[in-house]
Formats: structure tokens, sequence, C-alpha cells
């Protein structure tokens, strides 16, 4: 760690580092510099209340600035749309700001453009999340738009209508684009359409034919209650001064029981899969490679974000070092575990030179068979931790980042000493622990391989793999009889 990063982390969130001392000799620049040992961070307490509606307040005071971040979380993403009609929760949130019982469209901006704020409204996989930064001199009327927006909306017919028409459009132009086509298609493969998770969240051309004005309204009176939610607020302003804006602004906000649906358990793959859709002259095959695998919640968080960080999660991974590096065959190649409420995916991906779509395919799983069964190195261990604790400080240089950042203790109930414990608990995986996860987790012989690709060209090569059955799909992610 330089002095320049240990500076600018104490002067972002008062952590108080040991520095080690600088070495008057020339640096061996024969060797790669070994890790540093580990900061100690001290990130400011999280203060919590909770307003007579439910309503759950977390605070995080930083005078430094006269800023105040906010992030309202309600526990109710696209993993709560109504059963056949993704799209309902991530429309909601885009229309949330088209126009209130008091302001129209125009006025929301015109009004944001004179305090000199920012807002957005968004919705994912687990969550609704609205956003704002304002001057703290400006507080009192941000938080009241803020929460205008959030409590009385009116979800005008005419926006709505605009909204579904762009959204049926950019569904249309995305069947052109393989890499989209292969992820949606390999979420589809891997939960089917009654599970939440293996539809695109922004809906499907059924979906949004047949979504209705009421189905906004109905999501939003089931969802957007106080009880459901907690806001948090970063920055310059005391817990006194800032509950009783709140309770101000947020009075109106009726409280009600949510029920929160728990989506259908997705049984493990038996066997490997190979699926292809065509896309006749492709000059790249986008290639994903996955299955179902672990929750937020799991308790091997951190040997396998370590894990994946070495297989295929930075520039000098495993993967992207022999695909890219290598041998040439792409751009960039990657795998991810996604982590959300539920088991999420397990991914590798890239796009590939097409006449290597077969040696691609190879290679991604060669690689994940090798870090199954032989784990990693002393010196990839080392190397990964000191990127991961590296960027670490990069989460919390701004008020909105910190708001942003504590949202993932909300969602996943994780303890508010997290990002506290955060390096140290990085620090703590072993070789053995990478190992444990690797065998554990990576799921070499039930894997769903999906290639978006010139079928033509490709196909025979896939079938000399003799990795499993190979099967056509459309661009929907449908087997084509």
């Amino acid at each position: 760690m330089n002095r320049a990063f240990a500076c600018a982390a104490i002067l972002l969130f008062g952590a108080t580092m040991t520095l080690s001392q600088t070495n008057s000799q020339e640096p061996d620049r024969t060797r790669r510099p070994g890790p540093q040992p580990v900061p100690h961070v001290a990130l400011p307490a999280i203060q919590k209340a909770k307003l007579a509606n439910g309503l759950a307040v977390w605070l995080v005071e930083k005078h430094k600035l006269p800023l105040v971040a906010m992030s309202l979380v309600i526990q109710s993403g696209a993993d709560q749309d109504p059963a056949r009609k993704p799209g309902v929760a991530t429309m909601t949130a885009e229309l949330l700001d088209a126009g209130t019982g008091s302001r129209d469209v125009l006025q929301i901006a015109e009004e944001l453009e004179f305090l000199g704020a920012s807002m957005s409204f968004r919705a994912n996989t687990d969550a609704s999340v609205g956003n704002a930064v304002t001057l703290t001199k400006h507080l009192d009327r941000t938080l009241a738009l803020f929460a205008d927006i959030l409590t009385n909306p009116v979800f005008p017919e005419k926006e709505f209508e605009r909204i579904r028409t762009q959204r049926v459009t950019s569904l249309l132009q995305q069947r052109d684009r393989a890499a989209i086509v292969a992820s949606n298609a390999l979420m589809h493969v891997m939960y089917g359409t009654l599970h939440p998770y293996g539809n695109d969240a922004s809906g499907t051309e059924a979906s949004l034919k047949s979504m209705t004005r009421n189905d906004i309204v109905a999501f939003y009176k089931a969802s957007y209650r106080p009880g459901n939610a907690t806001l948090i607020v970063v920055g310059d302003i005391a817990m006194n001064d800032l509950l009783p804006r709140i309770e101000k602004s947020f009075a109106g906000w009726e409280q009600a029981q949510v029920a929160l649906r728990v989506p259908p358990d997705v049984l493990p793959a038996q066997r490997r899969v190979v699926y292809l859709i065509d896309k006749p002259g492709a000059p790249q095959s986008e290639i994903r490679i996955g299955y179902p695998a672990l929750a937020r919640s799991t308790p091997d968080y951190f040997p396998v974000s370590v894990m994946n960080r070495i297989l295929g999660g930075q520039f000098s991974s495993r993967i992207n070092l022999n695909l890219r590096e290598k041998r040439g065959y792409t751009y960039g190649a990657r795998s991810a575990f996604i982590f959300l409420k539920h088991p999420g995916p397990f991914m590798a991906s890239g796009g590939f030179v097409s006449a290597k779509t077969d040696s691609s395919v190879e290679q991604l799983v060669a690689e994940i068979k090798r870090m199954h069964a032989e784990g990693i190195t002393a010196e990839e261990l080392a190397f990964a931790k000191k990127g991961m604790t590296g960027a670490f400080a990069l989460n919390f240089e701004t008020q909105a980042q910190v708001a942003n950042t504590l949202q993932n203790l909300v969602l996943y109930g994780l303890p508010d000493d997290y990002y506290a414990t955060y390096l140290q608990n990085i620090d703590g995986v072993t070789l053995e622990d990478v190992r444990r996860v690797a065998a554990a987790y990576l799921n070499p012989d039930a894997m769903a391989i999906l290639v978006v690709g010139d079928a033509k060209l490709v196909k025979p090569g896939l079938e000399k793999l003799n990795l499993g059955p190979v099967v056509m799909l459309d661009t929907e992610g449908q087997a084509i009889p």
C-alpha cells in the first residue's frame, strides 16, 4: 500500500493505519512487491432510528462537506414481480418521478435544477431504490420532493404507455445483440420462467404487451410501504436534526403489511448440456457457462470471492490470461458468482472468435475444472488479496458512495461491522479455504454451456467436444423442436 492511498483513506473516513517505513534502498524490480500489512479501517458508526409508521432510518455523519446523500431501499425488486409478468418492478421504479399529486414531471425537473440536487429511481433483482444528493442548506426542500415522489406518485397513463413502447422496441433491438441474448437465455435455461431470476428484469415482449397501469399501481401499493423500507442518510447532519425533518416529510406514508414471496427452489442440474442459438454470419460467438450457485447469505462469501478473483474476476485471472493473453481468442473473458437474496448464478462469459468457439469452450471448462481439482498457489492468493484490499477504500470516497455501499447491509442482513471487518475477513482467507470452496461450489460436470454464434460454423466443433448434448434454442431461450 502506498502513502497516497493511505492518506486518501485517512481523509475519507477517519481510518487509522500503520504504514511501513520507506525503504531507502533501491527496490528490486525483478520481483513482484509483496503484500503490505492489512490496514485497520475505522468507519463512522451507523446510527439507527425508526419512525412511527415503521420506516427505518440509518444515519452516518460526515461533516467535511455541506452535502447529504440519501438512499431509500425497498425490499422488493424484480424478485417480487407478479407471476408471468416480469418487468413490473422496474417499470414502477422508472415511473415514480413521472408525476405526483402536486407536481408534474416538468415541475419535478425544474425544482431539482433550481436546488442543484440529483435524484434517481431504479429497481434491480432484489430491491427498488431511490437515491438523492443535495446541499445541506437545501435538505428540507429536497427531502420534501423526494418524499412526495416516493409516497404520492400518480403513474400517468401517457408516461406508462411511452415507457412500455420504448421497452418493447428495445427488446426487439436486443435480438441483434448477441451478448444480451446469451446472458438472458442462460438465466432462462438455469432458472426457468417461473423463477424471477429466469426472466429479464425489464420484462419480456409478452409481459410488456399485457401489462397495464393497474399492474404498476398494484405493485406499488403492495411493496412501497414504510415497514418494507430503510432510509439511509449520509452527510452533514446529526440525528436529532434529521429525524424531525423525515417525520414531517414522510408523515403521510401509511403503514401496511407487506407479504414478500419466496421464489421456488431451483434443483441443481444433473448433467452438462450445450445450448446453441444460431446467429448466421456472426464474426464472434458469445459464450456463457453457468449454473445456480450461492446466495449472499453463504458463510463462504469471502473465500468464494477470493477464489473467483483468481479464476476470472480480475484482468490477470487464469481465464483471461489463458484465452486473451496466451491464445488471442477474445478481448476479455471473465467469471463471477452473482450473490443475491436467493441462490444466484455462477457465470463464466466472453465474446470469442467464431473459428475458435469450440477451443474457447474447451479452455473455459478446463480452467473451471483445474480450479475445482487443484485450488490455487500461495502467490495467487497473496496477489488476489492485495487487489481486493487495495480497491476497498474506493467504496467510501463520497457521501453517495457510502450510502450506496450501505445498501448491502440493508438488503442482505449483514452485520453493522461488516465493512469495519472486511479487510480482516479477506486477509483471513487461506489456501485451504479456497481449495475447499472450489471443490464444493464449482460444478464442472453439471453446467449449462450456452453459445450464440453461427451454428453452421460452430456446431460441428461443439459436438466433437463431447461435453454433452447440443440443444438448439431460439433467441428467447426456448428449445427448438
